[in-house]
């Protein structure tokens, strides 16, 4: 823990001071209503009203020789009374020209009918930033919205997909993300940041980074894999949530007064070449989307790229979205990919219980006709043994037999129909699945002395797998006989009611097996749940599946009095 808390003062000491960019302004001073000039402070005049003012910039000349750099200004022009810069009002802002031929001093007086906060910005940019910037910031600004908007719509939805958090941190990132740079704009048209809209956007930033951090978490799976980091990353999370509620009191961001933004995608980054080594390989591509992001700020804070910080942010942050949106997408390809191998192993064990289940019904329905034949031939062995060979005799022990080998084949038949794979879909009534599905476990029934009802109010035909259909109500006939062998249910009745209205069918069975508990309520539908000792857990999940994805319906369990209602609506 302490290597966490020196790591952590470390970083907070890495202050960000303010530097002039091209070293062109010497001086940036100010007189009020004619007395001395002095330097201009932020601290001072963020709150100071004033009426009449001269701000008067010195400017470097050496560093203008042979290079060409613009200064522009967000003023107010109404109460502006003289300058003597020759200047062009492009937009929202005045430009002035600085080369060579600029004089030494440049001035500009202001006069206000009321006291007022002056309202005087300047920022000095390049002649690249000049000509090809700054002329197409809207284009810039609607696509990097329009791409970050994106990301945050696209992975909110394969969140509630997949439920995987992680999409659901890099969607909220994106979100404040894209309100972060909204507010930048904003107060790119500004003279000076108001108090409450300024603490807006530090929150929006602290929050980006928050999320930020919290991706990395799951996204590098640090806490199993990478502890220490894990530790590091957590501590940066909870500098986060302190610095949002700093915004709150105190109407500003304490952190990132005294800590570089860079230093937020370098920890990320450092992290993700860890994870790498550790042979992570899905790491790669969010490494070089923290990469990026901390190449451009890095280069922004130390003048290694010709542009201001609201252009470098405008294009850093969508080329990291997209970087990442090909990270999460490949992600997300290899999650589908897996869960369509869990479900093809899913149905195949489904297969193989559904096997185990036919070969212990065909038993079930095969007992009594065997112990029959038994009977017969035993019969036949006592009329050989008393040399008793009556024609009528034979002839009705041979009819015995076919009728119960017929009985058998049938039985084959069923079953075998009951198990095939249909090929297209096909018209069937809903009441015939249900029967079909009675029909293979009614000796099952028997045995267990079990009352079952169907009752048929509104009939309806529908598009699909009978089988399918008829394997849903098996799989629910199996769980209420399951049911009331567990808890010993004495007088145990199955009731199931076929209707259909308001363009919708309505199957639904009831038992009086004592219900489902609420605390499972909530997984019965999940893979590998169950509550039975020897349960695989995938009847109602595979019921569902084929409900959903073969008939566009859904299963509804609730618990009754008596029992369970099992529905299916489609």
């Amino acid at each position: 823990m302490k290597y966490l808390l020196l790591f952590t003062l470390l970083i907070l000491n890495l202050h960000a001071s303010n530097v002039d960019k091209y070293d062109n302004i010497d001086s940036f001073v100010i007189s009020e209503s004619g007395s001395p000039y002095k330097n201009i402070t932020y601290e001072e005049y963020k709150k100071k009203k004033v009426k009449d003012f001269t701000i008067k910039f010195g400017i470097n000349k050496e560093s203008l020789k042979n290079k060409v750099y613009y200064l522009t200004i967000i003023a107010d022009m109404k109460p502006l009374i003289s300058t003597n810069a020759k200047y062009k009002i492009k937009d929202h802002m005045i430009v002035i020209k600085l080369d060579s031929s600029i004089p030494q001093e440049l001035y500009f007086k202001y006069s206000y009918e009321n006291e007022s906060r002056g309202k005087f910005r300047f920022n000095v940019i390049s002649s690249f930033e000049y000509h090809n910037i700054l002329p197409f910031e809207g284009i810039l600004y609607g696509l990097a919205y329009g791409i970050i908007f994106s990301a945050f719509i696209y992975y909110l939805v394969i969140y509630f997909s997949t439920r995987r958090i992680y999409f659901l941190y890099y969607s909220i990132m994106q979100f404040f993300v894209l309100l972060s740079l909204m507010g930048f704009a904003y107060f790119s048209y500004k003279s000076y940041p108001e108090r409450l809209p300024q603490a807006l956007v530090d929150i929006f930033e602290s929050a980006a980074f928050l999320f930020t951090f919290l991706f990395a978490k799951e996204i590098l799976d640090s806490k199993k894999q990478m502890p220490i980091i894990n530790h590091i990353l957590s501590s940066f999370v909870f500098l986060n949530l302190a610095d949002i509620l700093a915004i709150i009191i105190f109407d500003y961001s304490i952190l990132y007064e005294y800590m570089y933004f860079y230093i937020s995608f370098l920890v990320t980054t450092l992290a993700g070449v860890i994870s790498l080594l550790k042979g992570n390989k899905n790491a790669v591509f969010y490494t070089l989307g923290w990469f990026v992001l901390f190449c451009f700020v890095f280069a922004y804070e130390y003048e290694f790229i010709p542009l201001s910080g609201i252009y470098t942010i405008h294009l850093a942050a969508p080329l990291e979205s997209l970087i990442f949106s090909f990270a999460l997408a490949f992600m997300l390809k290899e999650f589908v990919r897996k869960q369509n191998e869990q479900e093809k192993m899913l149905i195949h064990k489904s297969k193989l219980a559904s096997i185990g289940e036919m070969i212990n019904n065909i038993a079930h329905q095969w007992r009594q006709p065997l112990m029959h034949l038994g009977y017969i031939n035993m019969n036949l062995e006592m009329s050989s043994q008393n040399n008793e060979f009556e024609k009528e005799f034979f002839v009705k022990k041979i009819k015995e037999s076919n009728t119960q080998i017929k009985f058998m084949s049938k039985t084959i038949d069923d079953f075998r129909d009951f198990y095939q794979v249909e090929k297209e879909k096909q018209d069937f009534l809903v009441s015939n699945a249900c029967k079909l599905a009675i029909n293979i476990i009614s000796s099952t029934l028997k045995k267990k002395k079990i009352e079952l009802t169907l009752n048929i109010k509104n009939d309806s035909t529908i598009k699909g797998y009978e089988n399918e259909y008829a394997q849903v109500i098996l799989n629910s006939l199996t769980n209420s006989i399951d049911a009331f062998v567990s808890k010993e249910i004495s007088n145990p009745n199955i009731s199931i009611v076929v209707d259909c209205h308001n363009n919708k069918c309505f199957t639904e069975l009831k038992d009086n097996a004592g219900g489902i508990k609420k605390e499972h309520m909530n997984n019965i539908f999940q893979p590998y749940f169950s509550t039975k000792k020897r349960g695989t857990g995938i009847g109602l999940y595979m019921s569902q599946l084929i409900i959903q994805s073969h008939f566009n319906g859904e299963i509804k369990i609730k618990n009754t009095q008596e029992g369970c209602s099992f529905i299916v609506e489609i």
